[in-house]
This record gives structure tokens, sequence and C-alpha cells, in this order.
């Protein structure tokens, strides 16, 4: 059987832990070993949301009902909708470039990384963008550089730093969409 890798998150959504599924994913309870020493930081929760790292694996929160050492017995309570994952957002800094593709600007231009999620990015520019403005973005968090589109949803202005830049992912193939939640789970695993 190949392990079904998850992210715990507390009910506010914030990242505690990695763990490994060793229950079918659809029990009535769920059996979970926590990785890298953290079922002490998951277990001081009530409630927790289970994020799986592929679309196989069904998205849940739930209630800890029991510990042994670094087991823990999760008794699910709903279950989350693919969002859940698209929406988890890891804080991760890169340099990287982008290219316009609906802009007036020409070239290319350097960007700083703020976060990563399975949905969109957040980055630094000194470069002026509009609002649904669309570039082209090379991701090096990826196993392999990617070069995705993303529009700009969001503009913050921050006094004495560069524009930082709220975007979403736009017609990304499966793929691409495996190989940026990938990222995002390993950002998560060396940070947690």
């Amino acid at each position: 059987m190949e392990e079904r890798l998850y992210l715990l998150l507390d009910s506010k959504g914030t990242p505690l832990a990695n763990a490994v599924l060793e229950s079918p994913p659809n029990s009535e309870v769920l059996q979970i070993r926590v990785l890298n020493d953290k079922v002490e930081d998951v277990a001081a929760h009530r409630e927790i949301q289970l994020i799986g790292i592929d679309d196989s694996t069904p998205n849940r929160v739930g209630v800890i009902v029991r510990q042994r050492e670094d087991q823990l017995v999760i008794q699910p309570t709903a279950a989350l909708d693919a969002n859940a994952r698209e929406n988890l957002r890891i804080l991760t800094t890169f340099s990287s470039v982008m290219y316009p593709v609906s802009g007036r600007w020409k070239g290319q231009k350097n960007v700083k990384g703020k976060d990563l999620s399975c949905g969109g990015v957040a980055f630094y520019s000194d470069c002026r963008l509009e609002n649904r403005e669309i570039v082209e973005l090379v991701l090096p968090v990826t196993d392999q550089p990617l070069v995705v589109k993303t529009q700009v949803i969001r503009t913050l202005e921050e006094e004495g730093a560069p524009l930082l830049y709220a975007a979403k992912f736009v017609d990304l193939i499966q793929d691409e969409e495996a190989l940026i939640r990938k990222a995002v789970f390993s950002i998560q695993i060396r940070t947690s």
C-alpha cells in the first residue's frame, strides 16, 4: 500500500505537522502517525484538519479521540472540499523572474516570493502591475523550475518596500498542479 501523506492543520488553518494515514481513508475513525516528533504539537488541539497531498485522499476535519506515542486516532466530523488543499498557503522566500503576457511592459522583471499555495503565489516586485494582469512567473521551488501563468488579483503597498502582489494560477494543466502541490507540501515538511 502506498503511503498517504497528510498535512495537519489546526482549526484556524495553521499548519502543525505532517502525518501518514495508516487506516483506510474512508474509515469510521482514522489512525495517523505524526512525523518529525510533532505529535505533542498536534495533540494540544481538540479539532484538526487533515489535507491530503494528492487528489485521491479525502480532506477531513476531525476530533482527536486518542493518542499513543506518535499515533493519533481521529474521529472525522466533516469533509473538506478540494478548495482546502488549494487555499493552503505556505510562507516561503525565493528569487525569480516574470515575463509579461497581458501587460504593457516588456522584458524580464525580478520578483521575490513571499508565499505559495496550490492556487496562487504572493510576490514582491518593483514593476508596477495592474489588477487582472497576467504574467508568466518562473517557480524555482518545484522539482524543476516551472513557468506558470498567474493573474494579479490584489496589490498591497507598504511604505519603503517593493509592491506586494497576490496572484492566482491560471490555465494550469494537471501535471503542473501536481508539481506545485508537491512543492507546497515539501516546503511545509522542511519547515515543520
